[in-house]
C-alpha cells in the first residue's frame, strides 16, 4: 500500500480518540433523553434523530480527516479505491458463504438439539428483498468501514501480527458500539442484546475480515460485505427473539459463535497467525 511515510503509524491512537469522540458524543443525547436525565421536546427529538445516526460516521471520518492531514490527497484516493478492488477470485466464496452458512448451520443444531423453533422474519419470507438491502447496508460501510479496516488494521498489523490486531480491533469495535446498548431506538438495547456474546462475536468475525482482507491484496469489499451481512443477518435469520419486553433465549448465537471459533482454528492452523496469509499468497 503506497502513502508518504509509515510516520502516520503515529496517529493509530489519535485514530481511535478521534472516533470515539465524535460517535459517542453524538450518541450523548439520546443516552441522556433514553434515561430520563434530559427532557425532550419535538425538535429536541428530531436533532437527536439525526445525531444518534450520524455517529456511525465515526471512524470513517475520523480516517478521512487523518489521511488528508497527514498524507495528504493522493492517499486518500488510494484508501478509495481499495473499495474498487473487486478482484477477488475464488475468495468471493467464503466473502459471500462464510456468514450465512454458519447462521443457518447454528440454527439446524439449535433446532436438532435443543428443540428450538426456526425464526421467521419478513425478509426471509421476502427473499428477493434479500439482495437489496443487502446493497443499502454495503453503501453504509463507508461510514466505519474505511476506518477500522481501511486505516486503523493497516496499521496495527505494522505493529503485531495479524491475529492480535483483529482481537484487539474487534474488541475496540464493540466497545465503540455500547451507546447503543444504552439508549433506546438501536436493536442492541430494545431487544435485549447480551453484550458478551456481542463481544465475542464482533471479535470472532475481526479476525475473519482480517484473513479475508490479507488474502485479497487489501480489498475492503471482504469487510463491506461481512459487515453488510452482519448487519442484515437480524432482519433474516436473527440469533435472538425481537422481543420489546424480555431478553429473548440465544443458544442459537452461542452455537454460531462456537462455529466462528472453529472455523478460526482452522484458518489459524493453514494460514498460521502471524499474517492469516499462506506464504505463496503473502502481500
Amino acid at each position: 500500500m503506497n502513502t508518504k511515510t509509515d510516520s502516520s503509524n503515529h496517529y493509530l491512537w489519535l485514530f481511535f480518540i478521534l472516533t470515539f469522540a465524535f460517535s459517542w458524543l453524538m450518541c450523548l443525547p439520546n443516552v441522556l433523553i433514553t434515561h430520563n436525565i434530559i427532557t425532550t421536546n419535538p425538535s429536541i427529538t428530531n436533532i437527536n434523530n439525526i445525531m444518534k445516526w450520524v455517529a456511525g460516521i465515526g471512524p470513517s471520518l475520523a480516517a478521512i480527516f487523518l489521511v488528508i492531514k497527514f498524507e495528504g490527497k493522493v492517499a486518500l484516493i488510494v484508501l478509495l479505491k481499495r473499495v474498487l478492488k473487486l478482484k477477488l477470485g475464488y475468495w468471493y466464496f467464503p466473502v459471500f458463504l462464510v456468514l450465512p452458512v454458519v447462521l443457518v448451520l447454528a440454527h439446524l443444531l439449535n433446532i436438532i438439539f435443543f428443540n428450538a423453533s426456526f425464526l421467521k422474519t419478513g425478509l426471509l419470507l421476502e427473499p428477493w428483498w434479500i439482495p437489496v438491502v443487502l446493497s443499502i447496508f454495503f453503501v453504509l460501510q463507508f461510514g466505519e468501514e474505511l476506518g477500522w479496516r481501511g486505516y486503523a488494521l493497516d496499521r496495527l498489523q505494522k505493529k503485531m501480527n495479524a491475529l492480535f490486531s483483529s482481537i484487539f480491533l474487534g474488541s475496540i469495535w464493540a466497545i465503540w458500539h455500547l451507546p447503543m446498548f444504552l439508549s433506546s431506538g438501536f436493536g442492541h438495547r430494545d431487544y435485549h442484546l447480551p453484550f458478551g456474546q456481542f463481544f465475542i462475536t464482533l471479535v470472532l468475525m475481526s479476525i475473519i475480515i482480517t484473513w479475508l482482507q490479507n488474502n485479497t491484496n487489501g480489498s475492503l469489499i471482504p469487510a463491506f460485505i461481512i459487515h453488510a451481512q452482519i448487519n442484515l443477518s437480524g432482519e433474516v435469520l436473527p440469533l435472538i427473539e425481537k422481543n420489546l419486553e424480555i431478553q429473548g433465549e440465544y443458544t442459537a448465537w452461542i452455537i454460531s459463535n462456537v462455529l466462528l471459533f472453529l472455523l478460526i482454528v482452522v484458518i489459524l492452523i493453514f494460514w498460521g497467525h502471524k499474517k492469516l496469509v499462506r506464504q505463496k499468497n503473502a502481500i
